[in-house]
């Protein structure tokens, strides 16, 4: 796990960067405006390493949520150590039987949903009335920016036990019309400066935009912002303050329709880090329902507690395609799947009468799935047909057959005496020894050392995911993107991840 991002040194939220795939949250921008104070509730909640205490804590100024009405809303349990010790990193609402409804950026530098992940129902997270493992995530990825940069910063827990006895909360699309309504904001985040967490808080927030700039949201005028400009470190009675001001008056802009500003009202709550994912909600017929989810936050006091507000993804018309896919087809990824070695998986799309799973048996045709000579998922022939199962050596090269959990088969070969090694068989399967290498870079595994080779020292400048956390499908793929080299050419893209190819995660903080 990489160590959580940690407030941006710069008033402006970060914005993403392309090395050779989407990049979130990125903090080297352009424009980047250093000394000022302003927090990513986005990224404080969930992150790469063990998150602070203060990640789990509670909505500031509300009140405790001890309903069993309110038990669609738990909080997401992380266990980065492997110890079956599940703590609240993040919120998240059931929206079905099986589906838990959070922030995009609270999943998505998960690497095994299924052993790291945890739906934790009740009002004390640290004592749940249940703890629901996870089957696996899908997060809406269809375009990007924002005031985070993720476009939509939704994502949906599909759950592998269903959850009969709580009733979930529907969602719905909110107007232009609610402005200046104030809605109730449900989370574990945050809740004081004594560091108390852990509980489920409410607290009521007023619609402040739908869209446009977030400072004018929270301020309402430059000039007031600028009177203000302390509480940021910024002198506005010089020309370069108030340049900066600006620049971040102008930059820091919510996606319309997409993000609302919510909180910094008379009698406001405020969101804070561990509510990320949390809804913000408002009763439709006697019925609590989720308009939104908490995603990022501005904050400068001196007991770095959040304040002016928030930003939550709202519902919008993206987001209800994105789930009536996951809803017909969880976890099948858009480009579909092998869902075995002769059966490809997919789903149907609206032209093809509307979302639902499709199967293709590829051996009646004496065939297998895996990915034609377009690159598009088919029946193919065989291409390891001929290949031990343990793989051969033609001199320093090794070749072999893909496993299993790797993908479509096909063949991957890679040239030892490039990792300073030779080729051999052992245990049972061929493999790259004498390197300093634990594995060949085309094989998913634990992380790599940067001074393996110089693909992998390239690879860990540009996304040190791999050689800190582990050297997963999207560090292979890199192998090709990053280093040039064709060796490893078809990786796949991440299976059990439904709404994606690949999974863009955050980059090392600073």
């Amino acid at each position: 796990m990489r160590p959580p991002i940690q407030p941006s040194s710069s008033l402006l939220p970060s914005t993403p960067h392309t090395t050779t795939r989407p990049r979130r949250r990125a903090l080297g921008v352009a424009g980047r405006v250093a000394g000022l104070a302003v927090g990513l509730a986005a990224a404080a909640a969930c992150g790469d390493a063990a998150p602070p205490d203060t990640s789990a804590e509670d909505i500031i100024g509300g009140v405790p949520a001890r309903s069993a009405r309110l038990n669609a809303v738990g909080a997401l349990g992380y266990d980065d150590f492997g110890t079956g010790n599940f703590r609240p990193v993040c919120t998240g609402t059931l929206i079905s039987p099986t589906m838990v409804l959070t922030a995009e950026h609270c999943v998505d530098f998960v690497w095994d949903p299924a052993t790291q992940l945890r739906f934790l129902i009740g009002f004390d997270a640290y004592n749940p009335i249940r703890s629901v493992p996870v089957a696996g995530v899908a997060m809406e990825q269809s375009f990007w920016g924002g005031v985070v940069g993720l476009g939509s910063d939704v994502a949906v827990m599909h759950l592998a036990e269903p959850v009969t006895n709580v009733q979930p909360f529907p969602v719905a699309v909110p107007s232009d019309g609610q402005l200046d309504l104030r809605f109730a904001g449900i989370g574990y985040g945050l809740q004081n400066s004594a560091g108390g967490h852990g509980t489920r808080m409410t607290g009521s927030m007023t619609f402040q935009a739908s869209g446009g700039r977030v400072f004018e949201a929270i301020y309402g005028t430059f000039e007031a912002f600028a009177a203000d400009a302390a509480r940021f470190g910024v002198d506005a009675g010089t020309p370069e303050g108030l340049a900066i001001l600006q620049q971040a008056w102008d930059e820091t802009l919510l996606q319309d329709g997409v993000e609302g500003w919510f909180g910094n009202g008379r009698h406001d709550a405020q969101a804070c880090f561990g509510d990320s994912g949390g809804p913000i909600t408002r009763a439709v017929a006697g019925q609590p329902t989720v308009y939104g989810v908490a995603s990022w936050v501005a904050y400068a006091d001196a007991s770095d507690l959040c304040d002016l507000g928030a930003a939550y993804a709202t519902i919008n018309a993206t987001f209800l395609d994105f789930l009536a896919y996951e809803t017909a087809c969880p976890m099948i990824p858009r480009a579909g799947t092998c869902l075995d070695a002769t059966t490809v998986q997919r789903c149907a799309t609206p032209e093809e009468g509307g979302y639902r799973e499709l199967r293709t048996d590829c051996d009646v045709l004496g065939l297998i799935c895996g990915i034609d000579p377009a690159g598009e998922l088919g029946c193919i022939e065989d291409p390891c047909e001929g290949i031990p199962s343990e793989g051969l050596c033609d001199g320093d090269v090794a070749i072999r057959c893909t496993r299993p959990d790797e993908g479509p088969r096909r063949l991957v070969d890679i040239d030892c005496a490039l990792l300073g090694g030779t080729c051999a068989i052992e245990d049972g399967e061929v493999a790259c020894v004498g390197t300093e290498c634990g594995h060949d870079t085309c094989t998913t595994g634990g992380p790599l050392d940067a001074g393996c080779d110089t693909c992998v020292a390239d690879i860990c400048a540009v996304d040190p995911f791999c050689c800190e956390v582990a050297w997963d499908d999207i560090c292979v793929a890199e192998v090709e993107s990053v280093c040039g080299q064709s060796t490893c050419a078809g990786a796949p893209g991440v299976s059990g991840i439904g709404g994606t190819v690949r999974r863009p995660r955050l980059p090392a903080s600073p």
